[in-house]
């Protein structure tokens, strides 16, 4: 009798194992691409927020900073017009400046998740590999972060970083 569990394993073991491992891989993928664009998203929600807050600054000081600043101006013996335009070019002048750091922020945006995809490559490469040559490639021991036997969700981050995936 051999030692060799690949031999005692029947075919319904063989499939249920593989099946799992398959559906592992798919939710570990998506974890990290979750992961991934998680911070590219707080990025761009940061510049659409910006974006926004210059929006809104130009939409409601044309109503009301407009006004009292022009007549304040007006007040100190300039001609009203003048007065009118130089409030008008000060307050383009705020929501252009805030605009442009919307689009600066915006621009540090990368929404490719470039790790999931070099990850779904090696994966890809691996199973390739294991198909061509049965028997000869040993797989690869699971991410930190997928494991059952590490400390929960409420354990320091470090803990749960696999140092080998960044190699």
């Amino acid at each position: 009798m051999s030692t060799d569990p690949r031999q005692e394993r029947t075919l319904g073991q063989l499939v249920a194992s593989a099946t799992e491992d398959i559906s592992t891989l798919v939710r570990s993928e998506i974890a990290l691409a979750k992961a991934e664009l998680s911070g590219q998203v707080k990025k761009a929600g940061l510049g659409g927020g910006l974006l926004a807050a210059a929006a809104v600054v130009a939409f409601y000081s044309v109503y009301f900073l407009f006004t009292t600043l022009a007549e304040g101006i007006q007040a100190l013996g300039l001609p009203r017009w003048l007065s009118f335009l130089i409030v008008t070019v000060v307050m383009l002048l705020v929501a252009g400046v805030l605009a442009l750091l919307g689009v600066r922020k915006m621009k540090t945006v990368n929404p490719t998740p470039e790790k999931t995809i070099a990850e779904a490559q090696q994966t890809v490469a691996a199973i390739k590999s294991a198909t061509a040559h049965p028997g000869t490639t040993v797989p690869a021991p699971r991410p930190a972060w997928d494991r059952k036997d590490l400390p929960a969700a409420g354990a320091p981050a470090a803990a749960v970083v696999d140092p080998s995936r960044d190699a």
